[in-house]
Protein backbone atom coordinates (compact mmCIF):
# COMPACT_ATOMS: atom_id res chain seq x y z
CA UNK A 1 0.00 0.00 0.00
CA UNK A 2 2.10 2.72 0.83
CA UNK A 3 5.04 1.65 -2.13
CA UNK A 4 1.95 2.01 -4.41
CA UNK A 5 1.31 5.66 -2.44
CA UNK A 6 4.87 6.98 -3.02
CA UNK A 7 4.69 6.05 -6.63
CA UNK A 8 0.97 7.65 -7.10
CA UNK A 9 2.46 11.15 -5.09
CA UNK A 10 5.05 12.59 -7.46
CA UNK A 11 2.05 12.04 -10.30
CA UNK A 12 0.30 14.01 -8.54
CA UNK A 13 1.87 17.12 -8.04
CA UNK A 14 3.97 17.26 -11.55
CA UNK A 15 0.68 18.47 -13.40
CA UNK A 16 0.01 21.42 -10.68
CA UNK A 17 3.84 22.20 -10.89
CA UNK A 18 3.74 21.95 -14.12
CA UNK A 19 0.21 24.29 -14.89
CA UNK A 20 1.94 26.83 -12.68
CA UNK A 21 4.73 27.11 -14.54
CA UNK A 22 2.91 27.26 -17.81
CA UNK A 23 0.13 29.79 -16.09
CA UNK A 24 -0.50 33.34 -16.96
CA UNK A 25 -0.01 34.94 -13.42
CA UNK A 26 2.07 33.52 -10.76
CA UNK A 27 2.50 34.53 -6.84
CA UNK A 28 6.22 35.86 -7.88
CA UNK A 29 4.50 38.29 -11.19
CA UNK A 30 1.91 39.61 -8.59
CA UNK A 31 4.52 40.37 -5.73
CA UNK A 32 6.56 41.94 -8.23
CA UNK A 33 3.68 44.07 -9.50
CA UNK A 34 2.54 45.04 -6.00
CA UNK A 35 6.22 45.88 -5.56
CA UNK A 36 6.67 47.99 -8.76
CA UNK A 37 3.38 49.75 -7.16
CA UNK A 38 4.54 50.44 -4.14
CA UNK A 39 7.96 51.78 -5.34
CA UNK A 40 6.39 54.11 -7.80
CA UNK A 41 3.74 55.68 -4.85
CA UNK A 42 6.00 55.92 -2.25
CA UNK A 43 4.41 53.38 0.24
CA UNK A 44 7.80 51.10 -0.24
CA UNK A 45 9.56 54.05 1.98
CA UNK A 46 6.91 54.43 4.31
CA UNK A 47 6.87 50.21 4.71
CA UNK A 48 10.52 50.12 5.22
CA UNK A 49 10.55 53.32 7.78
CA UNK A 50 7.68 51.67 9.40
CA UNK A 51 9.46 48.30 10.09
CA UNK A 52 12.89 50.14 11.18
CA UNK A 53 10.84 51.76 13.76
CA UNK A 54 9.33 48.51 14.93
CA UNK A 55 13.01 46.88 15.17
CA UNK A 56 14.13 49.98 17.42
CA UNK A 57 10.91 49.56 19.42
CA UNK A 58 11.24 45.74 19.94
CA UNK A 59 14.92 46.57 20.88
CA UNK A 60 14.66 48.91 23.49
CA UNK A 61 11.65 46.94 24.77
CA UNK A 62 14.23 44.00 25.25
CA UNK A 63 17.08 46.28 26.46
CA UNK A 64 14.20 47.37 29.43
CA UNK A 65 13.27 44.02 30.00
CA UNK A 66 16.93 42.77 30.56
CA UNK A 67 17.19 45.51 32.80
CA UNK A 68 14.30 44.67 34.95
CA UNK A 69 15.21 40.77 34.79
CA UNK A 70 15.97 40.11 38.61
CA UNK A 71 19.75 38.25 38.88
CA UNK A 72 19.16 34.70 38.45
CA UNK A 73 20.11 32.64 41.70
CA UNK A 74 22.45 30.00 42.08
CA UNK A 75 21.95 26.51 43.29
CA UNK A 76 21.39 26.22 47.12
CA UNK A 77 21.55 22.81 47.49
CA UNK A 78 24.40 20.71 49.55
CA UNK A 79 27.20 19.01 47.25
CA UNK A 80 25.77 15.77 48.57
CA UNK A 81 22.33 16.41 47.09
CA UNK A 82 23.76 17.06 43.52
Amino acid sequence: MSIKLLMILPLLVLPSMARAEMGGSTDRDRVRLEVEAMQRDGRWEHAIAAGRANKEAFEALRQTQDRLRPPATRYTAPASAR
